[in-house]
């Protein structure tokens, strides 16, 4: 295993204590007013959990307490259907579920893979996160794959109260180019039909890069559109300048890693606008 996957396993056995202690018994967020909106969903807060923490929900049953209003499982490679996820979560915390397509598979043949997934996992999840991984050969090619998922997704509504979410995950590497660029690429998954956009600021050079493609996305795409920010984000002064910059829910990931809970605990806190 990998230094980085061993703190996760330790991370993942630490982050049920720390719940427990600093749960304050009625189960609740510390702001009501805290909650999102967004893809036809009620999210308790705008702070959820990246794919490839918790690939299994196991932290589902106390996220709430951690203060975190959503959870994105997987990332998932196969279609390999996820029983709990039938049950009510405690808390209202969302459970969205991140598919990939196995490494042996081509992208010539990869809308197959995700459509595998997506029906299997259709009736369970809050929404889906496609993940193109780090060999999809162009966000052309991608959004050619959200276009067949969001055409199943649509066939596939009638078995739902709402027709599922889907959201597309954008690598940072698709958005270095200048803002044309940008505005071209988020449009492109826009008119695929997902509801969602998740940017990536994994590998920028700064934090203010973030913000300015975050801006530029959100500005590109419209309210109608949830931007989703993951990536670099380990305080509660970065969470209010990615939402300041137009994200409408933030991610964190390698934050949940340290021993310090001192973040856990300013989730819990009602977050101050800028």
């Amino acid at each position: 295993m990998t230094p980085r996957a061993l703190r996760t396993r330790w991370a993942m056995a630490r982050l049920p204590r720390i719940a427990r202690r600093i749960d304050d018994g009625s189960g609740e967020f510390a702001d009501r007013k805290a909650s999102v909106f967004t893809m036809g969903l009620s999210f308790p807060s705008p702070i959820g959990l990246a794919a490839g923490f918790d690939r299994r929900g196991r932290l589902l049953d106390c996220a709430h307490r951690l203060g975190l209003g959503a959870v994105e499982i997987g990332t998932l490679a196969v279609a390999d259907g996820l029983p709990f996820l039938s049950r009510p979560i405690a808390g209202g915390v969302r459970c969205g579920v991140s598919i990939g397509k196995p490494r042996h598979v081509a992208w010539d043949a990869a809308e197959e893979a995700y459509l595998r997934a997506l029906r299997a996992l259709h009736a369970a999840a809050d929404y889906l996160t496609l993940n193109p991984g780090r060999d999809c050969p162009s966000p052309a090619r991608f959004a050619e794959v959200a276009t067949a998922a969001a055409q199943l997704r649509d066939r596939l509504a009638r078995h739902r109260l709402r027709p599922l979410p889907l959201v597309a995950k954008l690598p940072a590497h698709w958005l270095g180019g200048d803002a044309a660029h940008i505005v071209d690429v988020a449009d492109a998954f826009v008119a695929a039909g997902v509801d969602g956009l998740l940017v990536s600021a994994e590998g920028l050079d700064a934090r203010r890069n973030a913000c300015a493609i975050l801006h530029m996305v959100s500005e590109a795409v419209g309210p109608g559109v949830c931007v989703i920010s993951v990536g670099g984000i380990d305080s509660v002064a970065e969470v209010q300048a990615r939402l300041a910059a137009g994200a409408t829910l933030v991610q964190v990931h390698r934050a949940l890693l340290a021993r310090d809970s001192s973040l856990l605990r300013a989730l819990r806190r009602p977050i101050p606008t800028l």
